[in-house]
């Protein structure tokens, strides 16, 4: 038998899969971050529907409950988001850095080029 959480948390799994399957004008979104999006879907469907999945799964790999197990899984995951989202910062702060020096050189040579034609 179902909870009502369970069937929250099912809708919600699947609106995350729809909405990163449907969405295509993100051309910063790489694929494989759209498929683990859909399998962290798939898994939480899973998860939700038969529970004791998580306590068996935690046995196997030396955990001793399931919920212990999805918090390791959490705070891993979370260190992954953040660290992806560090190192996306990162790049975008070169990229302005980069287009703000050769905008600042072609304005000099410009200014430099329209000195020389003035004398």
């Amino acid at each position: 038998m179902t909870s009502i959480i369970q069937i929250i948390i099912i809708i919600f799994a699947i609106i995350i899969a729809l909405v990163t399957l449907g969405s295509r004008s993100t051309h910063s979104g790489k694929a494989w971050k759209k498929v683990a999006l859909v399998l962290l879907a798939v898994g939480m469907i899973i998860v939700v529907l038969f529970p004791d999945i998580t306590n068996q799964l935690a046995h196997l790999v030396g955990v001793g409950r399931g919920a212990d197990l999805l918090l390791y899984a959490t705070i891993v995951s979370f260190i992954l988001y953040a660290l992806n989202n560090y190192l996306y910062q990162q790049d975008q702060r070169n990229t302005l850095h980069r287009l703000a020096r050769k905008l600042a050189l072609m304005e000099a040579s410009q200014t430099n080029d329209s000195r020389k034609n003035s004398r």
